[in-house]
């Protein structure tokens, strides 16, 4: 399945950090843990790590994920150097997923859930659409390809 999404690109990276670190973390940290670990709902990490579903981190979930992980600074969940883009259009190709617990390859590296198509910041007509107080012509966050 093929999704195309409309987010802040920043918090795209935030979300998969995240899910990387908590996979990574030994022993290895499934979301309802995490969740329990930074006092929500069972179901908030699996709704924010869902490309489908427009949920993200704000400042002060980050604090308690820095704190439920073992970081020992911000740097190791921001990127090493500023995004170029704010608003992006994010196409992304969905895996099936076989296994429930998440998995690490040969590298070392966390098994994506999807493979991203392409990233396209938003156009001047399309960050006003975004924004459009008039929901007939807004951008919907998800489209389904």
């Amino acid at each position: 399945m093929e999704i195309e999404i409309i987010i802040s690109e920043l918090d795209f990276y935030l979300i998969e950090k995240v899910r990387e670190l908590r996979i990574k973390s030994k022993p290895y940290l499934d979301q309802v843990t995490l969740a329990q670990r930074i006092g929500v709902s069972e179901g908030y990490i699996g709704r924010i790590e869902n490309p489908k579903i427009q949920s993200k981190y704000n400042i002060r979930m980050l604090h308690r994920v820095s704190k439920a992980l073992g970081l020992n600074s911000y740097d190791l969940l921001f990127p090493p150097k500023l995004l170029s883009n704010d608003l992006v259009k994010i196409r992304l190709k969905l895996k099936i997923q076989t296994k429930r617990k998440h998995e690490i390859d040969d590298a070392g590296n966390v098994v994506k859930r999807f493979d991203i198509l392409s990233v396209k910041p938003l156009s001047e007509n399309e960050q006003k659409r975004w924004n459009a107080k008039d929901k007939k012509n807004k951008l919907d966050y998800l489209r389904i390809l």
